[in-house]
């Protein structure tokens, strides 16, 4: 940027030069020349300001994309904890509950009453099947015996029946006692489950909007530099002030201030 700035001061000088010695022809021509070379200049120091405000946004903007990426990364790892957790506790449930389902049925057969009570007519049947076999009537005898004998077949069916029936209410009470200790389960984790979703929509609406912060806070710093900037090139390559500038001495591949009153001379 020095560079231009001695060569604008070189070309203001001699402009000067060539209007005090009447050659107005000359001092239009390097007029022209410096106005276009300082449009340039400009145009150029305000493209390198950009491009390297628009290089720190991108940079930000990539940085934001990293941090966002890791906190879904974390929080999906999290998710995957807890549903793994979730579904291990059910599947435990769900084991201890056939575990405890299978003694539950053993316990209330081996409560079962383990003597038959008959009915009266059936008693009343057998005292009269004894009674006809002492008198010697076996005939007879028999014949109630028979009779008795499918009474008892058809009270034995009926009790039967009537255990089968206590053993599946009682299941069924198992069952159903179950069944809503397994689904509060469900809830529970299922409250969880919303919960973490909720921690980490939250998270997530906070590390948006503290992005948005930072890049807001970026691009009014960046406006402001840009004005700065705007100012400082109009004044640094402003004919009434510029000045040539001394670069340091013996760097390589820059212009000194010899070379440039050699130019100047060679110009005259």
């Amino acid at each position: 940027h020095y560079v231009v700035v001695t060569f604008l001061s070189i070309l203001n000088d001699y402009r000067k030069r060539r209007e005090a010695a009447g050659d107005y022809v000359t001092a239009a021509a390097v007029k022209e020349v410096y106005a276009a070379m300082q449009i340039q200049e400009e145009a150029r120091l305000h493209e390198a300001v950009a491009a390297r405000q628009e290089a720190e946004r991108s940079g930000v903007e990539e940085a934001h994309m990293m941090e966002a990426m890791e906190f879904n990364t974390a929080w999906s790892r999290n998710m995957e904890d807890f549903e793994r957790q979730a579904l291990d506790i059910e599947e435990q449930t769900r084991q201890r509950h056939a575990i405890e389902f299978s003694r539950f049925q053993e316990e209330i057969r081996l409560k079962a009453p383990m003597r038959q009570k008959w009915s009266r007519e059936l008693l009343n049947l057998r005292k009269v099947q004894e009674t006809l076999a002492k008198q010697g009537k076996y005939a007879e005898a028999q014949a109630t015996k028979l009779k008795a004998d499918q009474l008892e077949q058809w009270e034995k069916a009926k009790i039967e029946n009537e255990l089968q029936v206590v053993y599946a209410t009682k299941e069924l009470q198992m069952k159903r006692a179950q069944a809503r200790e397994l689904e509060a389960l469900q809830k529970r984790i299922q409250r969880g489950r919303d919960e973490h979703k909720e921690h980490w929509l939250n998270g997530a609406q906070r590390l948006m909007q503290s992005h948005r912060n930072m890049l807001s806070d970026l691009k009014t710093k960046q406006s402001i530099e840009s004005g700065k900037v705007s100012q400082q090139v109009k004044a640094e390559l402003s004919p009434a002030v510029v000045k040539p500038h001394r670069p340091p001495s013996k760097v390589p591949g820059k212009l000194n201030t010899r070379d440039a009153s050699s130019m100047s001379y060679k110009a005259h």
